[in-house]
């Protein structure tokens, strides 16, 4: 049986990324607790203070999201990529259309991937509601998004929440955390892990 070295190499991509961009520039953002955007300061200063921290806040999410949107779109050209080569000539086309979600669960199941154990499947769907939903903004993804994964808000106080209710712009109150980006991470790179059937294939990569 030939060789089929794309999940590794893929797997070593998505690992690259993480590490050498991904990690670096949010080290660069940190995430501010305690920050209040509401109500009166006890001073100028602490109302500067709390205003840089909150626009600083602002920026670092942001970042976290644009990169969540760019580990979905990695994943998703990579998979569709691996999925062309192991059909016939005359199904590779339709590869294209096929919805990313019926994508994983189609290729695990013919490949013979266990993609519960780690609720692998699981958030590798979670990943592209979030995907979705940065891109486009509020919509129907957002609203599964923020019934599978209601963590991902976590206003400052119930102003903002309100406020993001009154103007339909939930997509900017996604606050992803680290852990939640590095969870997403584990998925996509043990998706490659498990379809290694390679000699040394290493199906989670430490972190």
């Amino acid at each position: 049986m030939p060789q089929d070295l794309l999940p590794r190499i893929f797997q070593a991509d998505l690992h690259r990324f993480y590490t050498r961009v991904v990690l670096p520039a949010l080290d660069n953002l940190p995430l501010h607790t305690g920050v209040k955007i509401s109500g009166p300061a006890a001073s100028t200063a602490e109302f500067l203070d709390h205003a840089q921290m909150h626009t600083s806040n602002m920026l670092a999410f942001e970042a976290r999201r644009s990169f969540a949107l760019t580990l979905d779109g990695l994943f998703e050209r990579q998979l569709r990529i691996w999925a062309r080569i192991h059909v016939p000539e005359n199904r590779r086309a339709g590869i294209a259309t096929v919805e990313i979600n019926k994508l994983v669960r189609g290729t695990g199941l013919r490949h013979g991937l266990d993609l519960e154990t780690g609720q692998v499947r699981a958030t590798i769907e979670e990943l592209h509601l979030l995907g979705n939903a940065v891109r486009h903004g509020d919509g129907g993804s957002l609203t599964k998004l923020r019934d599978r994964a209601p963590h991902l808000w976590r206003y400052a106080d119930n102003t903002v929440a309100a406020k993001s209710e009154e103007h339909a712009i939930l997509s900017e109150g996604i606050q992803l955390s680290d852990r939640d980006f590095a969870r997403y991470v584990r998925a996509v790179t043990r998706f490659w892990g498990l379809a290694d059937g390679e000699p040394g294939a290493v199906v989670d990569v430490p972190y």
